[in-house]
Parts: C-alpha cells; structure tokens; sequence
C-alpha cells in the first residue's frame, strides 16, 4: 500500500511538472509570435514651446508613449477631423497611462501659444495629457519631417485659394515610443485608423517598447 501510494505520487509529480513544461513552451510562444513594431527613426533633441507658453524639450515627454499629429489653427477641414480624433483619442485612452497627445503647428508665425490654447480649448484638451507645440520654423519642421517623418510644405499664399491651402501636410499619426523613437505611422483616413492607434499606444506602454 504505502509502494503503491509513492508510486501514485510519482505519477502526479511527473504529471504536473509536464504540465508546468508545456505552460511555460506556450507562453513563450505566444510572447514570441507578438510582433516587434520596427524603429524607423531617433528623435533628436528639439526646444519647443506648449500652449500655456512653457518651454518643451524632449526630455520633458521621456518616457511616455507620444501620439503625435500635425495641425493648423486656421485650417477647416482636415486639421478639424484631425482634432476631433484626438478628441476621441484623449476619451479612450486612460487617463493614467504613459501616453501623451501632441499637436504639431505647421503654422508658427500664426499659431502663438495664447492662439493654441483658444483652438485646444475649444477642443476640450486636457492639458496635461496633449500638448499643442509652436515655436522656431526650422525646428518645428526638422522635428516633424527629419524625426517624425511627416510631410509638411508651406505653400505659396498666392496660390492658396482657401486657408486649407496655406499648408500641405500629412494626416496621419506618429507612435513615438517612451525612449523617444519612432516606431509606426497611422493614415487617419483609415476605417479602423483609431483602434489602431490604441492598441499601438497599449503595446509601447506594456512592453515598455521593446
């Protein structure tokens, strides 16, 4: 009886720890079929100013996850939609994660920070999760096209025939990781374009960008 006991004992000891084996080969495949989102550019060291007038630099949004979009204030129509998805953005995201919205101005020598402010307010930004930045052209420009890879064109103002058209620039979302690197890029057009950016901001805060 007390052999068959040990050999009973022996059974479910073996059992378990094939058990164990077979849970920690299927967690680490699972981890292993994760994809690694690509890093497609180093952000460089930039002095930007906020809507409240207070100097940004990138050591001031080190280690949060940055969604990043570029905007106009006097531009109607797709800087609007490009806001209002940030609207809807700043709803979903909590308000307790490592995430941070930032609203690039292509328009510097209008875009002051008190104009910034009025346009965010209007928006209902909370000011402590997005950022709206303006200050020096070439710096604002070489961050969103140099680190962000955006495009941004300052047209000709004789040729613009609405405010639209005073700056061409891209409608999409940049997903910069909390050591400051740019790791993907979403087309605002798309269906599913803010599902998307959730989850993208999920993934960088888990993984801590890896």
């Amino acid at each position: 009886m007390v052999r068959s006991r040990k050999v009973v004992g022996l059974i479910w000891a073996v059992l378990v720890t094939a058990m164990v084996v077979v849970l920690i080969a299927f967690s680490r495949n699972r981890t292993d079929q994760v994809p690694r989102l690509p890093v497609i550019s180093e952000i460089s060291d930039f002095k930007l100013t906020n809507q409240f007038g207070l100097r940004v630099g990138k050591e001031d949004v080190s280690g949060y996850v940055l969604v990043v979009n570029v905007i106009f204030t006097r531009c109607p129509g797709q800087c609007h939609r490009l806001s209002q998805q940030m609207v809807e953005l700043q709803r979903r995201i909590p308000p307790g994660s490592p995430v941070r919205l930032v609203s690039l101005t292509a328009d510097p020598a209008y875009d002051s920070p008190e104009v910034l402010k009025k346009y965010g307010d209007r928006y209902g930004a909370d000011g402590a999760r997005w950022l709206f930045l303006t200050g020096d052209k070439a710096a604002l420009y070489q961050l969103a096209m140099d680190g962000l890879k955006f495009s941004v064109v300052e047209n000709d103002p004789k040729r613009a025939t609405t405010l639209e058209d005073l700056f061409i620039h891209s409608a999409s979302f940049a997903l910069v990781d909390r050591s400051g690197r740019l790791r993907a890029m979403v087309q605002a057009e798309e269906a599913n374009a803010l599902d998307e950016v959730v989850r993208l901001t999920r993934l960088l805060s888990e993984r801590n960008s890896q």
